[in-house]
């Protein structure tokens, strides 16, 4: 490894992309509400909660803090982690919850429709699961999404939950 000053090595370092400003629109507290249907549950969960979304590291990526009910199923808690991977031209996300899940994906943005369309795969109560949703900037302060996940390879749906953000 050659020496370098420490000018050399900063001169060096990647300028933030332009892309991660797109994720402002995320950025605040918000309420949610929704549904969710799950296999093998005829009932459909009422679903609501909050969140709370921040940037962290010199803006480099979010941290989403989520606290959500889902009926009868209880309380969950999550953390979702956002930034953008320059090299793949995507958006990245992590996902972590209190019922067990795991899960990374990306995401693309259309800044046209103020659309977010993301893919995942996740480990949890049903298995490894595959995911896909959108998410629809209705205007600055609301947001509405879908997210729907598949286990055996996409053969079986084991859950689809629709929703609405407002910011507070």
């Amino acid at each position: 490894m050659p020496t370098m000053t420490m000018e050399e090595m900063k001169a060096d370092m990647p300028q933030r992309p332009a892309e991660l400003d797109h994720l402002n629109a995320f950025v605040g507290q918000w309420e949610m509400e929704g549904e969710t249907k799950m296999a093998g549950l005829e009932e459909v969960l009422k679903t609501q909660g909050t969140s709370d979304i921040k940037w962290h590291g010199d803006k480099w990526f979010l941290v989403g803090h989520w606290n959500f009910n889902m009926g009868d199923l209880g309380d969950i808690t999550g953390i979702e982690t956002w930034t953008y991977d320059v090299k793949c031209k995507k958006f990245r996300s992590t996902w972590t919850d209190s019922m067990g899940s795991i899960g990374m994906g990306t995401a693309r943005y259309d800044e046209k429709t103020r659309t977010w369309q993301m893919r995942a795969k996740s480990y949890g109560p049903f298995g490894t699961t595959t995911g896909k949703g959108h998410v629809k900037m209705v205007d600055d302060n609301t947001m509405e999404w879908t997210w729907t996940e598949y286990a055996m390879g996409g053969l079986l749906k084991t859950m689809e939950i629709t929703g609405t953000n407002r910011r507070k």
